[in-house]
């Protein structure tokens, strides 16, 4: 049996940080990110995104701000009664964020 190969190419990193989140039709939703790569992040928010959607991201990583977007690929819930941001959505960048500075 062979092992599923890791299909990541950047290595993630834990953080948490305010997100701005836009798309064509919903503009500034706000979310906390719980993980980044140079390739897409992973953030909580009140908002539910659907898998494939467009949108634009705004953050501040190691005192830089950023702007980039991407595509939605993955959504989830996460039902932990202390967690006010239930939904869980991750982010393709369209292009990897070589100068992300983690």
């Amino acid at each position: 049996m062979n092992p599923t190969p890791n299909r990541r190419h950047f290595e993630r990193h834990p953080i948490q940080v305010p997100v701005s989140v836009s798309t064509a039709v919903r503009r500034d939703r706000v979310g906390v990110i719980r993980d980044v790569s140079a390739s897409g992040v992973l953030f909580h928010s009140l908002s539910k995104f659907e898998v494939g959607e467009r949108v634009t991201l705004m953050f501040k990583v190691a005192h830089r701000k950023g702007s980039t977007a991407g595509h939605v690929v993955r959504t989830d819930t996460d039902e932990h009664p202390d967690n006010i941001f239930r939904f869980l959505t991750a982010v393709q960048f369209d292009a990897p964020l070589v100068d992300l500075a983690l």
